[in-house]
């Protein structure tokens, strides 16, 4: 309503009679108040119009009763026309809305930090490109991205889509987009819950993805505000859980399914990382953090297992020169290749109606 059809029109006649009733649990009257936006005589009818109250109903009780005996007095008064309306409903949340022009949406987690969820994620969207897709990827780990480094695109800089959206950088044939774009590396963020919340929604639904097969999300460990407000802003086609095979880090990946669970969003799987380490010199295989533990608790926790990737020093030295290791020839590249197909697979099974 615009502000000139809210302006008060009262005629003098009821002038008197309505500044006699007060607000109830108030001194001052509904004039003073400014809670009429209209009070005139049409005959012997009174029409008087409040504004919107949000009252318990013995207030607007009590209202009606005042309005009505003090408009009785005046003379000629016969009738009373009175509109006390109650303030619109808030709507109700309408759920997680899709993303325009994205399919499907897969966001990579882990409970704990320091298991490689960051370059499982960079690799995984590599893979699926590998595989024929349009992919994107979403660094939603705030406090600490690191996609631009891994994927040689540090300083780079999104642009105005022309309406009003971002438009992500593209390289390595992916649609790609960061907080660290953004934010220099040597800058803290400083961000409490409520800026958060508000960025992972903008990078979510104000940036021009479109068109894509599946946008891939690297989420925070742990299960906090950025992983709550991602699960209730889109549907998610499903999660890959990222951990090693160590005791600490099983306890952590369990609260992520749990998480999941929790929000109602499907779990595709749970990838062993640092699953073994191969000796370069001696081709002997040692287990640093244990191994085979994954297998068992994806059982358990009624998830499929996506497989085992090494720990391999080829792949810390690839990702961090900004050269992703499925892009090369060294063996640890296979197990990504694998872990591409195998999430592609789980899509397509349990969500075919998405058409990736």
């Amino acid at each position: 309503m615009s502000p000139k059809a809210t302006q008060p029109v009262i005629q003098d006649i009821l002038q008197a009679a309505l500044h006699s009733v007060p607000y109830p649990g108030f001194d001052a009257d509904i004039l003073t108040m400014n809670l009429v936006l209209e009070a005139r005589l049409e005959g012997g009818k009174a029409i008087i119009r409040l504004r919107a109250l949000a009252a318990p109903p013995e207030v607007r009780e009590q209202l009606e009763n005042d309005i009505a005996a003090a408009v009785g007095q005046i003379p000629g008064v016969q009738e009373l026309e009175l509109d006390l309306p109650e303030p619109p409903q808030p709507k109700a949340p309408t759920g997680p809305k899709p993303i325009d022009g994205v399919k499907a949406v897969v966001p990579v987690a882990s409970g704990k930090g320091g298991v490689g969820k960051s370059t499982v994620a960079v690799n995984l969207a590599l893979g699926l490109s590998r595989l024929g897709l349009k992919v994107g990827l979403l660094d939603l780990d705030l406090y600490g991205p690191s996609v631009p480094l891994m994927l040689g695109i540090t300083g780079a800089q999104p642009s105005d889509n022309g309406d009003g959206r971002i438009a992500p950088v593209v390289a390595h044939g992916l649609k790609i987009l960061s907080i660290g774009f953004m934010v220099g590396a040597d800058k803290a963020l400083i961000w409490r819950g409520p800026i958060l919340m508000k960025a992972v929604k903008q990078l979510l639904h104000e940036v021009a993805w479109e068109p894509l097969d599946i946008l891939v999300l690297d989420l925070p460990p742990g299960t906090g505000d950025v992983q709550i407000t991602m699960a209730q802003e889109v549907p998610v086609a499903g999660a890959v859980v990222v951990t090693t095979p160590q005791d600490v880090a099983l306890v952590d990946a369990i609260k992520a399914v749990d998480m999941f669970n929790h929000t109602g969003a499907p779990v595709l799987g749970i990838v062993e990382n640092m699953s073994y380490f191969v000796c370069p010199d001696c081709g002997g295989r040692h287990e640093i953090f244990g191994h085979g533990s994954v297998a068992p608790l994806s059982a358990k926790l009624g998830v499929p297992f996506l497989g085992e990737v090494p720990l391999d020093a080829q792949v810390r030295a690839a990702m961090d020169a900004g050269a992703p290791i499925i892009e090369t020839d060294q063996p640890a590249a296979q197990a990504y290749r694998d872990l591409a197909a195998k999430v592609l697979a789980r899509i397509r099974e349990t969500r075919p109606e998405l058409e990736v």
